[in-house]
């Protein structure tokens, strides 16, 4: 008689260990999405504009810099 009463006790017992020896936790990863710039922007800080989807340095001879 006392195993059928031990055992509901016992798995009571043991279901708090199971969930909590589980892991699940669920964590978003934070991940950073910078801007896509635009068309011809120009970034004063590189010195350097967007053109065909890749950055261009700028040099003195350059038309679409900012004297």
């Amino acid at each position: 008689m006392s195993f059928r009463l031990s055992a509901p006790f016992g798995v009571l017992m043991l279901a708090p260990a199971f969930f909590m020896l589980n892991g699940c936790v669920v964590h978003e990863r934070e991940t950073v999405h910078e801007p896509v710039p635009t068309e011809g922007y120009y970034d004063r800080e590189h010195r350097r504009y967007y053109h065909e989807h890749a950055w261009v340095t700028c040099d003195d001879r350059d038309p679409h810099c900012p004297p």
